[in-house]
């Protein structure tokens, strides 16, 4: 039986490779910042407006990110085509946060984190152990759907 002592608490189990990696590991910091977008794009639809554009965006983030954990799981075409039409736009985001506008605010954080989601995605990619998992489908489409969470923030609808 393995004491609490010989248990080293830097270290977590990460199910992708089945072993257990430090955990400032950048896949266990890509998986806390898909849960911080999810967990924002929750209470944007708590402001109760746009619920079906919030829910299917949370839907899209949700789909991607169990990519790495199911190579099938895709986003419909319909979804898919959306994303392709997110071209990057820059929006003024100072009016929408000057006037309080809390699902805006809530819909940016989750950009934010999406955005760095990414960045930990591209880093785990460079470790030969995961970077079979991640194809650029999802780097690709965790990009658009970035976008497209930016713009329905502003208002600038897409869906």
């Amino acid at each position: 039986m393995e004491s609490d002592e010989e248990e080293n608490p830097e270290m977590a189990y990460c199910e992708i490779i089945d072993t257990e990696i430090p955990r400032d590991h950048p896949y266990f910091m890509y998986d806390a910042e898909i849960k911080l977008a999810e967990a924002e794009m929750g209470l944007s639809i708590g402001e109760g407006v746009r619920l079906q554009a919030t829910r299917e965006l949370l839907d899209m983030l949700d789909t991607l990110y169990n990519l790495i954990k199911d190579p099938d799981s895709k986003l419909p075409d319909v979804q898919r085509k959306a994303l392709n039409h997110a071209d990057e736009v820059w929006l003024d985001l100072k009016e929408k946060m000057s006037q309080g506008d809390k699902r805006s605010a809530h819909l940016l954080s989750s950009h934010a984190h999406i955005t760095l989601a990414i960045s930990y995605l591209i880093t785990m990619r460079k470790d030969e152990k995961f970077s079979k998992f991640i194809p650029d489908y999802l780097i690709k489409y965790l990009g658009k759907l970035s976008t497209f969470v930016y713009r329905e923030a502003i208002g600038h609808v897409m869906l």
